[in-house]
């Protein structure tokens, strides 16, 4: 078991920044619901254990790499996941 390193800052009511190894990124949290700029994940809190949640990162690296090489991008091969999502969205290409 590995030791890990996570901060969160509060900026204002309903707004943090997260410090992590794997980088920064912010959440908005609005009564029940709440949004990672990361993960692009969002979730709803539900009465009693349960919740919802979608994330439309459910893209494989391998996959985002094949869509970057499909419209003749340069310089994706090195990048991480979450750059290779930023670049696409750059170029104007949904994923």
């Amino acid at each position: 078991m590995g030791f890990r390193f996570r901060k969160k800052i509060k900026l204002l009511p309903g707004l943090s920044l997260n410090l992590s190894k794997s980088g920064i990124s912010t959440s908005l949290k609005a009564g029940a619901v709440s949004w990672n700029s990361r993960t692009q994940k969002t979730s709803v809190n539900l009465p009693g254990p349960f919740s919802y949640h979608t994330n439309p990162g459910l893209l494989k690296k391998s996959d985002l790499v094949e869509l970057a090489k499909h419209h003749n991008l340069k310089g994706y091969s090195k990048l991480n996941k979450q750059e290779l999502i930023e670049l696409l969205r750059q170029n104007g290409i949904s994923m």
